[in-house]
């Protein structure tokens, strides 16, 4: 309608969100309550759609923003500095530019301009001797400190930007970062221990010493992590035609689909064989460290998964997953409430998966590789070295209950670094679960913990794909219950196939 872009152009989608509004609203401008009426509202919209029509090999390009509705609310039409519609209108004065960027945003864009005042103008001339006007407009009402401004942007006689934003204070910048930095710190010192203790202690020397001593298994786990790296690899590739949101216009399709290739295949084979290093070291040491618990990769073999013992972790697994998010929400509802603490309010999820060619794959792969990876990370193996290292020296349980304190404590601190004041609220709302976590891997193994958070991670991840009546939608709702439920279902085939449950034998255990 308004040729914003040639025929054939090229289209991608994102979803965005204004995150430096949306925190001093939230700290500054109100409470969480104001920035909940801002969304409901026809003021600003903090979340909004972006759409990008380019070609390849051209400058021109168009970004158009609409409301999580579908409302158009702004544009911002990409020109070269050379271009020139009309030589005759490329130099207009302000005023008539003032008049065609009010005019075109409000038939165009059904802007309405009465509740803003012009707050200032600007100029700037190009190359080709066209003209560029900038107008920025103000509404008075207040957000604190904060005003609702739009810009409009004229090239020559041309309307090429519409930009609704918020104008936040500078001093809220410095503040909101001085109040960050206690989040990064805590972040980077669990960052660094973890990668002291658990890296190069559990994932290597460990290792060096489980190869030397012959009892380390290198096989199933170097398969495991071949799987969850070809899992994510696949979902990037899926996922690679919302990239062409970032993508240069100067690529041609062939690079630009060589470099999602390599991309995927360096997720696929590095990543791959460095998850198979933390899961050899997390199951050799476990295997060495509890002698009562199941062989970790025998699990499904026909004489284990028809066990009592096997099929109660697998269904336990399942059902921490709603304790765990009562636990959630009641650490949020409490601290919020009677503490004053903060957390952004979260969309928990990224609806960008369902820019994904199957967009059921990526909230799967992340789930199994969070899940696998950081139980055997921050649960295997600081409390199988935490046992060895103390029966080692005569104190096995002052081992454990150590290696319990510590990986709690580290566990918590390396997610210091999502927003959150004070600055050791996350670690704090993740000391009891991880507590907890370490207290079910001591009696049960991994197998609960890894369904636990994996099915934890896959409930919110999956949120999207669950909120959309679309072709092909229940395909991947079903894909994303299949996948929830492939443990179950393994167990449920290998129990038909033995014909009656039948106690774990003990050449199934570690020891």
């Amino acid at each position: 309608k308004l040729h914003l872009a040639p025929d054939g152009a090229r289209v991608a989608a994102r979803f965005a969100h204004d995150g430096t509004t949306q925190n001093y609203v939230e700290l500054e401008g109100g409470g969480k309550s104001a920035f909940a009426d801002l969304t409901r509202g026809d003021r600003y919209s903090p979340y909004w759609w972006e759409v990008r029509l380019f070609t390849l090999g051209a400058i021109e390009e168009t970004v158009i923003r609409l409301k999580p509705d579908g409302t158009p609310t702004g544009f911002a039409h990409r020109l070269p500095e050379t271009y020139v519609r009309d030589a005759a209108t490329k130099a207009l004065d302000a005023a008539s530019a003032r008049t065609i960027a009010e005019t075109r945003a409000s038939e165009d864009w059904g802007i309405d301009l009465a509740p803003y005042r012009l707050l200032e103008q600007s100029q700037q001339t190009q190359v080709s001797g066209r003209v560029d006007h900038s107008f920025t407009y103000e509404r008075p009402e207040p957000i604190g400190d904060a005003r609702i401004r739009l810009l409009l942007t004229v090239a020559g006689d041309e309307l090429i930007g519409v930009t609704p934003f918020v104008h936040i204070p500078e001093s809220f910048g410095r503040r909101f970062e001085e109040l960050r930095s206690a989040n990064n710190l805590i972040a980077n010192l669990a960052t660094v221990s973890a990668a002291l203790l658990y890296g190069i202690g559990g994932c290597i020397l460990a290792v060096l010493w489980l190869a030397r001593k012959h009892w380390l298994v290198w096989r199933p786990p170097i398969v495991a992590g071949l799987v969850v790296g070809s899992l994510l690899a696949c979902a990037s590739l899926a996922s690679a035609g919302t990239s062409w949101f970032g993508a240069d216009t100067t690529e041609t399709v062939t690079t630009f689909w060589a470099k999602q290739g390599s991309i995927a295949l360096l997720i696929a084979i590095a990543g791959g064989l460095a998850y198979a290093l933390v899961f050899m070291a997390a199951e050799s040491l476990t295997r060495r460290a509890f002698a009562h618990q199941p062989q970790l990769w025998r699990l499904w073999s026909r004489d284990a998964a028809a066990s009592p013992q096997v099929a109660g972790r697998t269904l336990g697994g399942y059902l921490f997953v709603p304790l765990e998010l009562a636990l959630v929400a009641a650490f949020y509802y409490a601290t919020n409430r009677w503490l004053g603490w903060w957390q952004p309010s979260e969309v928990l999820t990224d609806p960008n998966i369902l820019g994904s060619a199957v967009p059921a794959l990526t909230p799967i792969a992340v789930s199994l590789q969070a899940g696998f990876m950081e139980e055997s990370v921050f649960r295997a193996i600081p409390l199988s070295l935490g046992a060895l290292i103390g029966a080692r020296h005569g104190h096995r349980t002052l081992g454990i209950v150590l290696a319990v304190l510590l990986q709690a404590l580290i566990f918590g601190g390396a997610h210091a670094n999502y927003p959150g004041f004070p600055a050791y609220s996350r670690p704090v709302e993740l000391f009891l679960p991880a507590i907890v976590w370490a207290l079910i891997f001591l009696r049960f193994g991994l197998l609960p913990t890894i369904l636990l958070h994996a099915t934890f991670d896959l409930t919110l991840f999956s949120i999207p794909v669950f909120l959309v009546d679309a072709p092909g939608a229940r395909l991947q709702q079903g894909l994303v219950i299949a996948a929830a439920l492939v443990p179950l279902a393994v167990i449920a085939v290998l129990r038909w196939q033995a014909g009656a449950w039948r106690e774990l034998p003990d050449a199934l255990r570690n020891a």
